[in-house]
């Protein structure tokens, strides 16, 4: 008869005094709050998330439609579309083979909570793998000390924390990009795997597209620069050709080509590099231009307390400059190169400075600061220097997870849910800016863009009107977030997108969301829901998704 094992009490200990075992337990108490950000939900409150709409309503499957195209690449949402197909199938099993009565099934809350919570939990088990990737890449090319730094950096970075509690793909393609430095590397130290590093590429460029301009300087390092340095004289265009390479890169090319939708639907990608190269320009905010450059850079170098603290940023650079002179440069710069390649070819050409698009610059870059930390011999000192520098960021990541548990929407939902049953209910704006509606409400969204346009949400029904007709309409109460009003009526001296511009240049809305605005007009606000924490603790607003107040109005009595 079998004898069970005690828990070995040294083992448990020895865990308890691991510092990577305390970044862990950290990291997963701050994925922890907020969880229930906008659930139950029909839709996410979190701009660009591919779940739960995208995956579990079978989006993906666009993209081997000919003539069709998703706008993503398909490996991530097709994974997430396979886990939530009991959901799915489930949905259909109810709505029958109708295409449209399938729709209006799975947008319920009853099946779009589930995805939801499938896509966060896969987004969070794909940062701790990123955590991880960073302190195995980090103690190869500087010291097992430099890992915990930098996976305490990556960990405590409130943007990635933010995007951790997303389903979107930010998080998914920096997973596989970690992988495969990570691989790349053992290259440069000789016992890795071109095989590896190819499909890991596959893997990242399947999730998301950027991926090929955080890669392109690293594989330029391993299969480019390392050769000529180690070549012979006069034998350096020869170091260039490797057949080796050329053996390990063609099945994962061959995947990438079918998979993307290259190979089985040309017409359906074309058109999809169409949409890459015209689709995205609503949202650029600087000139083509070097003064627009200069405006970027200057603000990119603004939005770094967004990632991390200010020391830390500082020792950042000097640890990149301390790289540059090492020994061993070309590892040690290995995750410069990225940032580098990135800066280059995605973030200067998008004329973007979202904080998701500068996240990998910070995870990247800031990790440089271990090379200062390393130079420390004192264990205690230099423990001391490291909870003194993530003093900042860990306030930081409470303000995040505080600024998803105190959504102001959470507020509004609530408010409406008192309203008695049938009251008639005006919202405005797209369904990440809404709360959750109340089924017993009769709502309806009113907006100038075509009604197949819009993504649908159930109970409500779509009207394309003029905003300023709303007496005739007379709704009891009006319901709208800051960030619409944003868009149709900004405020002065701020920076538009072309989204932006768009939208206040029609003066019907300009002058409605206005007179919202100042709560001028003959609807008057009820409640002005917003976001409020105690100090040190401040909200934050990300990518338009968090922070924004959201108002209600009622009808003159």
């Amino acid at each position: 008869m079998p004898t069970s094992r005690r828990p070995d009490p040294a083992a448990w200990w020895a865990l308890r005094r691991d510092p990577f075992a305390w970044i862990v337990a950290g990291f997963v108490l701050a994925l922890v709050v907020g969880s229930w950000w906008g659930l139950p939900c029909t839709d996410s409150w979190s701009n660009d998330e591919v779940s739960p709409r995208p995956s579990a309503l079978g989006a993906v499957f666009e993209t081997w439609i000919p003539g069709h195209y998703f706008r993503y690449p398909p490996l991530h949402v097709l994974g997430l579309t396979v886990l939530q197909s009991p959901i799915i199938l489930a949905g259909v099993a109810r709505a029958g083979l109708d295409p449209q009565a399938i729709a209006r099934e799975l947008i319920q809350p009853a099946y779009m909570t589930p995805a939801a919570v499938i896509g966060r939990l896969v987004s969070a088990a794909m940062a701790l793998a990123v955590v991880w990737n960073q302190r195995r890449l980090w103690a190869r090319i500087v010291s097992p000390r430099a890992g915990l730094v930098a996976a305490a950096l990556t960990a405590f970075n409130p943007v990635f924390v933010y995007l951790a509690h997303t389903a979107g793909l930010d998080v998914p393609y920096f997973c596989w990009v970690s992988f495969a430095l990570v691989e790349l590397d053992r290259v440069l130290a000789g016992d890795g795997s071109e095989r590896r590093v190819a499909l890991l590429t596959a893997a990242a460029l399947l999730t998301k597209d950027q991926s090929l301009f955080l890669l392109l300087g690293p594989l330029l390092v391993a299969f480019v620069a390392r050769p000529l340095r180690d070549a012979a004289p006069g034998a350096r265009l020869r170091a260039l050709w490797q057949p080796r390479l050329l053996r390990a890169g063609l099945p994962a090319l061959a995947l990438f080509l079918v998979v993307s939708g290259i190979a089985t639907n040309p017409s359906g990608f074309q058109r999809k590099l169409e949409f890459m190269r015209l689709g995205n320009t609503d949202w650029v905010v600087y000139e083509r231009s070097l003064r627009g450059v200069a405006r970027q850079l200057v603000d990119i170098l603004r939005s770094v307390p967004l990632f991390g603290a200010r020391g830390v940023a500082v020792a950042a650079l000097v640890g990149l400059l301390l790289a540059a002179r090492s020994g061993d440069r070309l590892r040690r710069l290995l995750p410069a190169a990225a940032a580098l390649s990135y800066l280059a070819l995605f973030v200067i050409p998008s004329r973007w400075t979202m904080e998701r698009h500068l996240l990998p610059l910070s995870l990247l870059l800031f990790p440089y600061a271990a090379l200062v930390l390393d130079r420390v011999r004192d264990e205690r000192l230099a423990l001391g220097a490291a909870l003194l520098a993530l003093g900042p960021q860990l306030v930081d990541v409470a303000s995040i997870d505080g600024t998803l548990v105190a959504d102001a929407r959470g507020a509004v939902t609530r408010y409406l849910a008192a309203l008695p049953p049938g009251t008639r209910v005006e919202v405005y704006g797209g369904n990440q800016y809404l709360p959750r509606l109340p089924s017993h409400l009769a709502v309806t969204r009113v907006g100038t863009a075509e009604i197949r346009a819009r993504s649908p949400l159930p109970g409500v029904v779509e009207r394309r009107e003029a905003f300023g007709l709303v007496a005739a309409r007379a709704p009891e109460y009006l319901v709208v977030s800051e960030s619409t009003v944003g868009f149709h009526a900004p405020p002065p001296g701020t920076a538009l997108s072309a989204h932006a511009r768009l939208d206040a240049g029609d003066p019907d809305a300009r002058a409605f969301f206005s007179a919202l605005a100042a709560d001028a007009g003959p609807y008057r606000r009820v409640l002005r829901a917003r976001c409020t924490l105690p100090w040190p603790l401040r909200c934050w607003r990300v990518h338009l998704s968090t922070g924004a107040e959201a108002w209600v109005y009622r009808a003159p009595r």
